[in-house]
């Protein structure tokens, strides 16, 4: 494997995380006066999290229990941003 298939892969890899991350923190701008950065830093960290967790549990990537996982992850993470002051 070449190091731009490697580059494209682990890509690939992370990018539901960064996309489900940024979409939940421009939604949850509309709520609260938060960093936008931060917010979708902080969700696309505990996304790419999750589907590693997912990853060490199946031995593969693409499980729809992964993405679950990464769906619930972040909107718990939304929705503690949402209530700390």
């Amino acid at each position: 494997m070449s190091f731009l298939d490697a580059a494209l892969h682990l890509l690939n890899f992370t990018l539901p995380a960064v996309f489900v991350g940024g979409i939940l923190a421009l939604w949850g701008r509309r709520h609260s006066k938060k960093s936008l950065c931060r917010m979708w830093l902080i969700n696309s960290v505990t996304g790419i999290v999750a589907l590693l967790a997912g990853l060490m549990l199946f031995g593969v990537d693409g499980k729809m229990l992964s993405y679950a996982l990464l769906v619930v992850g972040c909107a718990t993470t939304q929705l503690l941003l949402g209530w700390r002051k």
